[in-house]
């Protein structure tokens, strides 16, 4: 077992309205302890309740405390975000948070994440989840993130690429999701069956987009095939090719012509307008799904 030891950072916020300056308290800067952090010990850390009242009465400083059926959050704001945190709250203990400082000479930026409650809180959003479907605690924090907002925790039912957002255009949850388990292909293989359309999407197209990528990296290493190296990894990169039946897979979904929740044309208005698998994944929307993850790496959701 690991020895209990928290690294904490004194975050002194230096928020200054009328000569006043606001103490935030400790920030654990990371959990390195088996055991989870109360949000009661953190929230008195933080002097959470005299910072709501200071909040209420300055202006440029705003609190937030927001419940839905599993998790509540606490998030402070000054204005301009120069300085703010946000605090992910499950049965009572810190699943993660967000803080950063960019007016004080402590300037800072820290995050923590619990995945161990992370896979508990998961797998009660998703309570039929196959066992052979769900991740262990040895998996990184991006890939345990990823793979469960793909799945659905915390993300909506659309299939899109760009969709704007309160007028902003960006990115939907589960296409950066997808974009993140890049190199994982072992983990999306085994949701092409996944009991939702809108992940089996997502899935298909990331698999499509990799089958693409392995290919184009193939013809390069033709031209240098007299290295060994090269042979070696033409051969890993043929193995990694989607296979017929992971085709057939594809072409099945494409055929079942389910009804899909999309963004105009995956691409515009966040209105939601309906779709179906037939036409998102034709031989022409195929094709274009290459240049479509290329826009997306030119925008810079792609390594």
């Amino acid at each position: 077992m690991r020895k209990t030891s928290f690294i904490i950072l004194t975050l002194v916020f230096n928020l200054m309205l009328n000569a006043q300056n606001l103490d935030f308290g400790n920030f654990p800067s990371e959990n390195i302890d088996e055991k989870p952090m109360l949000t009661s010990d953190l929230l008195k850390s933080l002097n959470w309740g005299k910072l709501k009242e200071f909040s209420n009465s300055n202006n440029g400083h705003y609190t937030y405390e927001r419940k839905d059926s599993l998790l509540v959050e606490y998030e402070y704001i000054q204005q301009g975000r120069v300085a703010d945190f946000e605090i992910t709250s499950f049965k009572g203990k810190v699943l993660e948070y967000q803080c950063q400082i960019s007016n004080s000479t402590k300037e800072t930026n820290t995050n923590y994440f619990d995945k161990k409650l992370w896979l508990e809180y998961a797998h009660s959003y998703l309570p039929s989840l196959a066992d052979s479907l769900k991740l262990t605690i040895n998996e990184p924090k991006r890939i345990l993130k990823a793979y469960y907002k793909l799945l659905g925790v915390g993300t909506y039912d659309e299939y899109g690429w760009i969709c704007e957002y309160s007028t902003i255009g960006r990115a939907t949850d589960r296409r950066m999701a997808v974009i993140e388990l890049f190199g994982r292909e072992e983990l999306l293989w085994q949701l092409l069956e996944y009991p939702n359309v809108h992940v089996q999407l997502y899935v298909a197209d990331a698999l499509i987009y990799s089958d693409f990528r392995d290919k184009q990296m193939i013809e390069e290493y033709k031209e240098n095939r007299k290295y060994k190296t090269a042979r070696e990894m033409i051969k890993y990169l043929k193995d990694e090719l989607l296979t017929k039946a992971e085709w057939k897979k594809i072409y099945e979904l494409r055929d079942s012509n389910q009804k899909v929740s999309t963004c105009k044309s995956g691409t515009g208005s966040f209105k939601i307008y309906e779709n179906n698998t037939s036409e998102l994944l034709s031989e022409q929307a195929i094709s274009k799904i290459p240049k479509r993850y290329e826009k997306l790496k030119k925008l810079g959701y792609l390594r």
